[in-house]
C-alpha cells in the first residue's frame, strides 16, 4: 500500500495527497491568557481528516525565560522544544512519508531537528516579503560583508534597502534588527535558516508588493556566496477565520455597529500584544472626543507583572480615560477590550482602522478594502507602516516611528491624532480609493488562475515531488 504523504507544519506559540500534523507549542497562560484557548478553538473547529493536531508536552520555563521580553520568551520555548519534535518524528518512521517540516519564521532552530531526518524545511513567513528582503540584506551586510547594521540606526540619511521601492528613514528601522541584543540573540539565526530553507512561503500576495517580490525574483536580494536564495511562494492572503472566543461579546459589538451608519466608525485596535501606556491613551480619548466621529476602541492593559507577559483586559475604563469621557461618547463611541477582529472590518460601518500595522491585520483590512492609520508598536512594524503609507497608498500617517521599547518614546499628541483620523474618515479620499481597489485585487489572486492560486500550485506540486524521492 502506497504511504501517505504527510508535511509537518510548526507554528509560532504567539496567535488530497497530503496530510498535516500541526505540532503545537503553548505559552503558559501568565504569559498569554489569550493564544491557549485560540488555538483550543482552532483545533475544536477543525473537521478535516486530513489535518491533525498533536500537542507538544508543556515545559516548566526558568526565571529567565521572562527576564527580557515576549519574544525571548518564545525563542527559549522553542529552542527546548526540539528533544520533543525528535521523538515525535522517531514515532512517525514508516507509517507516513514525510515531504515538508514547515516552521514559523520565528522557528527556524527547528530546521536542525529536520535536517537530522533528512526532511526538506520550509518557512511560513508571517511578515511582508519586503521584510523578509531587509532581514536578508542585514545578515549579508553582518555575516559576508564584516559591517555592524547597528551604524544603519545612527545614519542622519535615508537609506536605501533592494526590498523597498523608496528610501527608509533610519529612525523607523525594526528595533528587532539594529538593537544588538534581539538581532544577535535572535534575528539573524533567524535569517541565516531562511538562506538554508527549501522554499519560503510568504502570507502576502504578488498585487500588495510588486517591488519587493520583483526584487527577490530578478535577484536584486543580497546573495550569499555560499547558497542560491530559496523559492517564494507567495500564497496570501491566509486569513484568521476561527470562531469567537466569546459569543457574547462578539455580539453586543456587532449589535452596536448595526446600529450605525455605514462607513462612519473608525476602529482602533493595536492587536493581541499591543497596549499603550495611560498618559497616551489620554491622548487618544481627547482627540476622539474634539474630532466627535463614532468609534470602536479596543483598550487594554498593559502587562503588569514581567518583561514577557501580553497585555490583559481594565476592569473598569473609567480609571484611565479622562473624566466624563464615557458620558460624553455614550452615543457615538464604544470601548471594549478584546474584539473579534476580522468580523469587526467586515462590517458596513466600519469606514476606517487605526492599526499597529501588524501583517495579519493589514491583509484583514485591506481584503475588506478598510484604509488605515497607521500607529506602529514594535517587531517590524515601523517598515510596514512606511510601506503601506509611501509605496502602497492605503494608509495615512499618524505616526511611522513610534517603539514601545523606546525609553525615550515621546507622547503622540492629540492634535497628530485628530489630524490622522479626519484625514483616515475623509469620504472619496485617495486612501479610500486605493484600498478599495487592492480589496479586488486581493480577492482575486486567491481565486482560480489568480497569483496566490498559482504559487499555491506551485508548493504542492513541489512537495509531491518530494514524496516521490
Amino acid at each position: 500500500m502506497e504511504k501517505l504523504a504527510e508535511l509537518i507544519l510548526i507554528p509560532s506559540p504567539a496567535m488530497g495527497h497530503i496530510s498535516i500534523t500541526v505540532l503545537i507549542m503553548k505559552l503558559p497562560d501568565y504569559i498569554d491568557a489569550v493564544s491557549g484557548p485560540f488555538v483550543d478553538s482552532v483545533i475544536d473547529s477543525s473537521s478535516s481528516e486530513r489535518l491533525r493536531f498533536f500537542e507538544l508536552p508543556p515545559l516548566d520555563p526558568t526565571p529567565e525565560w521572562s527576564s527580557k521580553t515576549r519574544g525571548h520568551f518564545v525563542n527559549r520555548l522553542v529552542q527546548t522544544q526540539k528533544s520533543q519534535i525528535r521523538e515525535f518524528l522517531i514515532s512517525q518512521r514508516g507509517g507516513v512519508k514525510l515531504v515538508g517540516f514547515v516552521v514559523d519564521m520565528l522557528c527556524t532552530p527547528l530546521m536542525d531537528v529536520a535536517d537530522e531526518f533528512g526532511i526538506p524545511s520550509y518557512v511560513f513567513f508571517t511578515s511582508p516579503a519586503a521584510f523578509l528582503g531587509l532581514m536578508l540584506h542585514f545578515q549579508f551586510l553582518e555575516d559576508e560583508c564584516n559591517e555592524d547594521v547597528k551604524n544603519c540606526d545612527g545614519s542622519t540619511t535615508l537609506l536605501s534597502f533592494p526590498s523597498y521601492a523608496y528610501p527608509v528613514p533610519p529612525n523607523i528601522l525594526p528595533m528587532v534588527l539594529v538593537d544588538r541584543d534581539p538581532w544577535l540573540g535572535r534575528f539573524i539565526d533567524f535569517a541565516r535558516g531562511y538562506r538554508k530553507a527549501k522554499g519560503i512561503i510568504i502570507n502576502t500576495f504578488a498585487e500588495l508588493e510588486i517591488y519587493a517580490l520583483d526584487a527577490y525574483n530578478n535577484n536584486n536580494i543580497s546573495r550569499s556566496a555560499q547558497r542560491p536564495l530559496p523559492s517564494i511562494y507567495p500564497i496570501g492572503p491566509i486569513l484568521n477565520q476561527s470562531k469567537s472566543q466569546s459569543e457574547s461579546e462578539e455580539a453586543e459589538i456587532t449589535n452596536w455597529l448595526d446600529e450605525q451608519p455605514p462607513n462612519s466608525v473608525v476602529l482602533l485596535c493595536f492587536g493581541s500584544q499591543g497596549s499603550l501606556p495611560t498618559d497616551q491613551v489620554k491622548q487618544i480619548a481627547i482627540a476622539l472626543d474634539n474630532i466627535g466621529c463614532r468609534f470602536l476602541w479596543s483598550l487594554r492593559s498593559p502587562p503588569q507583572s514581567n518583561n514577557a507577559q501580553f497585555p490583559g483586559e481594565y476592569t473598569s475604563y473609567s480609571e484611565i480615560l479622562p473624566e466624563g469621557f464615557l458620558n460624553r461618547t455614550e452615543k457615538k463611541g464604544k470601548v471594549v477590550g478584546w474584539v473579534p477582529q476580522l468580523k469587526v472590518l467586515s462590517h458596513e460601518a466600519i469606514g476606517g482602522f487605526v492599526s499597529h500595522c501588524g501583517w495579519n491585520s493589514i491583509l484583514e483590512s485591506l481584503w475588506y478594502g478598510v484604509p488605515i492609520a497607521t500607529w506602529p508598536l514594535h517587531s517590524e512594524q515601523q517598515v510596514n507602516a512606511f510601506q503601506l503609507v509611501k509605496e502602497i497608498g492605503v494608509a495615512v500617517e499618524i505616526t511611522l516611528d513610534y517603539c514601545e521599547r523606546n525609553k525615550d518614546q515621546p507622547i503622540v499628541t492629540a492634535e497628530a491624532i485628530e489630524n490622522g483620523i479626519s484625514k483616515l474618515m475623509e469620504t472619496n479620499s485617495a486612501v479610500k480609493h486605493e484600498a478599495k481597489m487592492m480589496k479586488e485585487k486581493s480577492r482575486a489572486s486567491v481565486t482560480k488562475g489568480g497569483s496566490s492560486y498559482l504559487a499555491f500550485s506551485k508548493l504542492i506540486n513541489e512537495l509531491l515531488k518530494n514524496a516521490a524521492v
